[in-house]
């Protein structure tokens, strides 16, 4: 079994299961599940698997934040029985329209629709930059064949944004996906287009005596956003009005029939007004501020990340950039942002004494310096480590100043690294070179610098044993009851203490349920409840032994939710004591977990952990 779908395993393992899973998308960097119950779910045990970059809950999502191997990791969970895709058979829960949860619905539908097409939107804004830096150092003339067709095709997925977000926004909203696109096609139909242009040279526009309004629909978004959600609604009711023997021919020609107009005539001049608006919010804000609405962008923008609201400026840079060819609040202020990620992680790198904190840093810092994909250094590192992250923000205020004041502006919306930076060069202003490189050096060199100032509280090396334990395949020992870990030697027991019956460990509780530390079958129950032994699946003999001496208490402050033959999972309560009774009874608590077949493995390590709870991990064994 690969690493991949090792960890596939333990992510839906810690997820509840298949069963728990209504739908499972994901998109660049993040599995997106839809949990039927997120109770179910082990927060702390997804954040602490080997690969796992941190875990955001959102939007009624749980997104577990996964890296560039995201593609590979989801593919494995759809072996397993996962149900994935757009589409969900499970019922949704509806919730009241509160006008929190209607704005959380909008930016739920903003992110969920543009999410998917930002790969398609990145690539022709890169081609479009390529043939800008052909034609500026002279390789490609602006009237020649090559030229056109280079800048024929980085403009595709613009001139056809609202075909790409129809069906994008169908599979959001689980529309007819061919019957979105047929509407948006509309939109951008070059006859429909030549009305469009007629009518702005004040020739009228009617459709059955009502009049369309002039609009020029490529490049934009919104419209087609609305348009697909209200398709569901009407494809419902023309479903309901037609008869089932007509249904074929009648029923897609009624949608297109109603809906096609209610895009020309109502929707899509709304949604133009809508966006319009929103860039021209932009634009204000930037007028009043300056380069400060830069500096302050630049400062927030990991934290916008961090709650996927930086998906909802996406429609606006579109919109600005189609209207004015760039876009100078946004764009710029990521500049900062992304390659502070890179310089912290960098600092942490150098730093550490963590050997897997290193290498995640260095990856991290590569991908935010060079791609601009800064998901593995803001959940990572900064996230991970806190004081870095203080230092990020700080740093993308600084270099979000410097390249508000230089008047930096992007010609594309690619995330701004090193291969990209050059859609902030100005033909115009060849001094704008200059300003991107002393940016992007402020960025990295400040935010190394601020990381090694501010410091951080290092990993400690012990969790790599853990991690290469993991790796291969061994096994784990988690902890039976959450407390503190003490030295077995302090235990008050003999047979205990010197470890007679097997490799063990002390735990002192502080709550009061047992857990089972391994997923196995339940092997024995003591008749007075205080120990309960487990076979795991792969072997291992784990006994949990509450108290010293409890014995004789009879059972009187114990209960068992297990009985002997019972699987078990890792985690899942097996049963639970009275700590308070034990104590005022005159015994020790001390909980001790032993590996009674130590012999058969070729050793055990004990993890450098103090503080435990459910899914700690305190043993690892490793076969011979």
């Amino acid at each position: 079994m690969g690493n991949e779908q090792r960890m596939a395993d333990k992510i839906l393992k810690n997820i509840g299961g298949s069963d728990n899973v209504k739908n499972l998308t994901h998109c660049m960097t993040r599995l997106r599940f839809v949990l039927k119950d997120e109770s179910k779910a082990d927060d702390e045990a997804i954040k602490n698997l080997d690969g796992i970059m941190g875990l955001r809950k959102q939007g009624g999502q749980y997104q577990i934040i996964v890296g560039n191997n995201v593609s590979r990791t989801y593919a494995d969970l759809m072996k397993l029985g996962v149900s994935g895709g757009a589409k969900s058979n499970e019922p949704i829960e509806k919730k009241k329209l509160t006008p929190k949860q209607i704005g959380i619905n909008i930016l739920d539908a903003i992110i969920g629709t543009m999410s998917p097409l930002i790969p398609a939107i990145i690539g022709g804004s890169m081609i479009k930059l390529l043939v800008m830096i052909l034609n500026m150092t002279g390789v490609l003339s602006s009237e020649s064949s090559t030229f056109n067709i280079l800048n024929t095709i980085g403009d595709a997925p613009f001139f056809f944004l609202p075909m790409l977000v129809a069906v994008s926004a169908a599979r959001k909203f689980n529309s007819n996906v061919f019957l979105a696109l047929a509407v948006a096609g509309v939109m951008v139909h070059p006859v429909f287009m030549e009305i469009m242009e007629k009518a702005a040279e004040g020739k009228a526009a009617t459709f059955a005596y009502v009049p369309v309004m002039s609009v020029k629909y490529t490049y934009t978004i919104i419209p087609a956003i609305v348009m697909t959600w209200l398709l569901k609604y009407i494809e419902d009711i023309i479903d309901h009005i037609t008869p089932i023997v007509m249904k074929n021919f009648l029923k897609p020609m009624l949608i297109l029939l109603v809906a096609a107009p209610i895009a020309i005539i109502i929707v899509g001049p709304a949604g133009i007004l809508i966006g319009t608006g929103l860039s021209q919010f932009v634009f204000f804000v930037h007028d009043q501020l300056g380069f400060l609405a830069v500096a302050i962008v630049g400062a927030l923008w990991p934290l916008l990340v961090m709650t996927g609201m930086h998906r909802v400026f996406t429609p606006t840079i579109v919109q600005t950039i189609a209207e004015t060819g760039k876009e100078g609040m946004v764009m710029p202020s990521e500049i900062g942002a992304n390659l502070s990620l890179g310089g912290v992680s960098l600092a942490v790198a150098f730093k550490t004494k963590n050997r897997e904190l290193r290498q995640t840093s260095l990856a991290a810092a590569s991908s935010a310096i060079i791609a601009g994909i800064t998901e593995p250094a803001l959940y990572g590192v900064a996230i991970r480590l806190k004081r870095p992250m203080i230092a990020s923000m700080i740093t993308g205020f600084v270099a979000g100043t410097v390249a508000g004041l230089a008047g930096l502006a992007s010609r594309s919306m690619a995330s701004p690294g090193l291969f990209t930076s050059v859609q902030f060069i100005d033909q115009d202003n060849p001094m704008s070179i200059l300003w991107i490189i002393v940016v992007m050096v402020l960025s990295i060199v400040l935010s190394f610098i601020l990381t090694l100032v501010l410091g951080f509280e290092d990993i400690p090396e012990a969790e790599d044993d853990l991690l290469d334990a993991e790796t291969k395949g061994d096994m784990i020992v988690e902890a039976p009851v959450e407390g503190k870990v003490k030295p077995i030697e302090s235990v008050e027991d003999d047979v205990f203490s010197r470890e007679v019956i097997g490799k063990s460990v002390a735990i002192e509780p502080t709550g009061n349920k047992i857990y089972a530390p391994i997923t196995g079958t339940v092997t024995s129950v003591f008749p007075t409840k205080h120990a309960v032994g487990i076979t795991g699946d792969d072997g291992v003999e784990v006994l949990i032994h509450v108290g010293i001496d409890t014995v004789k208490l009879e059972g009187k402050p114990f209960t068992s939710a297990v009985e002997q033959g019972d699987h078990v999972n890792s985690g899942e309560i097996i049963g639970s004591f009275d700590l308070i009774e034990i104590i005022e009874a005159g015994y020790d608590p001390t909980t001790i977990v032993v590996i009674t077949n130590t012999d058969d493995y070729d050793s055990i390590t004990s993890f450098d952990t103090v503080d435990v709870s459910a899914h700690t991990s305190i043993l690892g064994v490793v076969k011979k």
